[in-house]
């Protein structure tokens, strides 16, 4: 099985393929920020080009779909919408936020992998620390955290909090309400890292033993961790539960954007009607 993974939810587009056990056989990622209608088509074909694959032994197509840029959203879930209708092929819905735990560097994607949990939700609502890590204190908890203005965050606690808009002193409050007090690790990933480093440092002070956040180079939202919840989705519920034909590949924007916002409150000139003389 061949696996078409695309991202464009971050300030990078990329595309992988992978196979059904998640092994990488080609990546691709744009050297330019929010150029993702530019370049996203050509690293496909790069990608297929270098891995010896052609278009038509793709099998399935795993877009991240959000939350995350409204205009990359819509490029990449309107991208794997025409793939699958051209090649006739079904399509893996990818949640942006739960991708994170299937980062390299996010000690949470085995664990979860190794429980059969494939997404963050399902880890939700642990009562305390034997439950959220089987007994042990010194586990580390993914925290994806993508940058939604004005002090507000698309978040989630691996284990913690489930996946949704949120302020981001309620992700904080989680922390220090659940995690810190039984020693638990929290490791930060995303851009709202980017937007509020600062805030997050002044709340629960320098990065250490409590919490850190990963290096840039491994920030962001990335194909190959969407590949990889993908084959772990398809592994844990099968083809026919984890699939949805191209019609019903929907993008999850969380929210409505700032101009829809404003447009129902009155707030555009638009709303306001001709000038009357």
């Amino acid at each position: 099985m061949f696996i078409l993974a695309i991202e464009t939810t971050g300030p990078y587009g990329s595309v992988a393929l992978l196979d059904g056990d998640g092994n990488v056989l080609g990546y691709e990622v744009s050297r330019d920020t929010m150029s993702h209608l530019k370049d996203l088509i050509p690293m496909v074909d790069t990608v297929l080009k270098k891995s010896g694959v052609s278009k038509n032994e793709i099998n399935l197509i795993a877009p991240s779909v959000g939350p995350g840029s409204f205009t990359g959203i819509r490029i990449g879930v309107s991208t794997a919408r025409a793939l699958c209708q051209a090649l006739r092929i079904r399509a893996v819905a990818v949640p942006t936020l739960e991708a994170f735990c299937f980062k390299e560097s996010a000690p949470a994607a085995a664990r979860c992998q190794e429980a059969g949990v494939v997404t963050s939700a399902a880890c939700d609502g642990a009562a305390d620390c034997e439950a959220a890590d089987g007994g042990g204190s010194a586990a580390s908890a993914v925290c994806a955290i993508i940058n939604a203005r004005r002090g507000q965050v698309y978040g989630m606690i691996d284990g913690f909090m489930k996946p949704g808009p949120y302020m981001l002193t309620d992700v904080l409050e989680v922390y220090k309400s659940k995690l810190e007090p039984c020693g638990r690790r929290m490791i930060f990933f995303g851009d709202g890292i980017d937007a509020y480093e600062k805030d997050i440092k002044e709340a629960l002070g320098q990065p250490g033993p409590g919490y850190e956040f990963v290096p840039a180079k491994d920030r962001y939202q990335d194909a190959v961790s969407v590949g990889r919840w993908a084959a772990a989705h398809l592994r844990r519920h099968g083809i026919e539960d984890s699939t949805v034909d191209f019609e019903n590949l929907l993008p999850d924007y969380m929210r409505r954007a700032e101009a829809e916002q404003k447009l129902e409150s009155g707030q555009l000139p638009i709303c306001k009607g001709p000038r009357q003389e």
